[in-house]
C-alpha cells in the first residue's frame, strides 16, 4: 500500500485507511525502524487494559447485571447471613 506523509501540525504523518484501523482494533502503534524501512504494528495491551475498556463500552449493562443480581431473593439472604456472621468484627478497621 502506498501513501504520502502529510504536515500534521509542525510534524509529518501518515493516514492510516479506516479499513486498516478496524482490521487490527489500532488505537496505537508501535513504530519500528528495521535500518532499510519501518514496521508499523498494533501496541500490545494487557489484558487488565483489554478487560477495562470492555468494562467501559459495557458500563450500563454490567451495572443493570449487578443490580438484578443483588436484588434476587436468594442473594438478599446471603447479605443478611454474611451481615450476622460480620456482627462481631469492628469494621472500622476497613474504612
Amino acid at each position: 500500500m502506498e501513501t504520502k506523509i502529510r504536515k500534521i501540525g509542525n510534524s509529518s504523518g501518515i493516514i492510516l485507511p479506516k479499513a486498516l484501523i478496524d482490521k487490527y482494533d489500532l488505537a496505537e502503534v508501535i513504530i519500528e525502524d528495521h535500518g532499510d524501512g519501518i514496521i508499523i504494528k498494533p501496541a500490545k495491551k494487557s489484558m487488565f487494559q483489554t478487560k477495562m475498556e470492555e468494562a467501559r463500552k459495557n458500563k450500563k449493562a454490567i451495572y443493570s447485571e449487578i443490580e438484578k443480581q443483588a436484588s434476587h431473593p436468594e442473594m438478599k439472604v446471603f447479605y443478611e447471613r454474611e451481615a450476622e456472621d460480620w456482627d462481631g468484627i469492628d469494621t472500622e478497621i476497613m474504612d
